[in-house]
């Protein structure tokens, strides 16, 4: 069964639950992951030195290496290039006050979505996905179709609407190979495909009257 996006309404819900437990890390994953689009095992491998300058400052935009994209290891890695994404306003609030809610300075190799068992280790794909999953139900959200990629599908469905509906722009802003695949991701709930035909039945406007020509005798 896929991943569905979630909606603004959820949005709100899930992040409000984790700022009143003073959840930090998992926020900044929840509003990373629906801000920048990048696949989770792609965001799992950000450092603080990817995101934060010498000065301390966040930066506006992160570079995902090959090695680490979808295919860049296989046999097509020659295909894959590095990523590049940028890093709208909410992103960088959201890494901005985890940093803060750490208390220290951390080491710029450290990973940013740092699990909490072992030294210095990310957080697994399958971590995260049990932490959306418990967040969902504490919420009292349906958490049927809710995984890590509802994460880069809620994205996608923000770009879309934020483009004016616009199939190849969206497309290229999140990588994707071809339209085609962007199409995939874009859910159409019944109610928005009934509304389409519904307009079909509205009285069409009436034609401008033309004015008649006299034939000159």
């Amino acid at each position: 069964m896929p991943a569905r996006p979630f909606t603004p309404a959820e949005l709100t819900s899930l992040e409000s639950h984790l700022l009143n437990h003073g959840r930090q890390r998992d926020r900044m994953l929840l509003v990373a992951g629906t801000n920048v689009g990048y696949r989770i095992t792609e965001l799992l491998t950000w450092t603080v030195g990817q995101v934060l300058t010498r000065e301390g400052d966040i930066v506006r935009e992160v570079t995902v290496t090959r090695a680490h994209l979808k295919g860049g290891s296989g046999m097509r890695k020659r295909s894959i290039r590095s990523r590049r994404v940028v890093l709208n306003e909410r992103a960088r609030g959201a890494i901005r006050d985890f940093l803060a809610s750490l208390g220290r300075v951390p080491a710029y190799d450290e990973y940013l979505f740092q699990s909490r068992e072992g030294d210095n280790r990310p957080v697994h794909r399958t971590q995260a996905h049990r932490i959306l999953k418990r967040l969902c139900r504490a919420c009292g959200i349906d958490a049927t179709r809710v995984s890590t990629h509802s994460l880069r599908k809620t994205f996608v469905r923000s770009v879309f609407d934020a483009s004016g509906h616009d199939l190849i722009v969206t497309q290229r802003i999140v990588g994707h190979s071809s339209p085609v695949v962007t199409a995939r991701y874009l859910e159409s709930a019944q109610a928005d495909l009934d509304n389409v035909v519904f307009r079909l039945a509205q009285p069409l406007p009436a034609a401008p009257t033309m004015p008649s020509l006299a034939l000159a005798s």
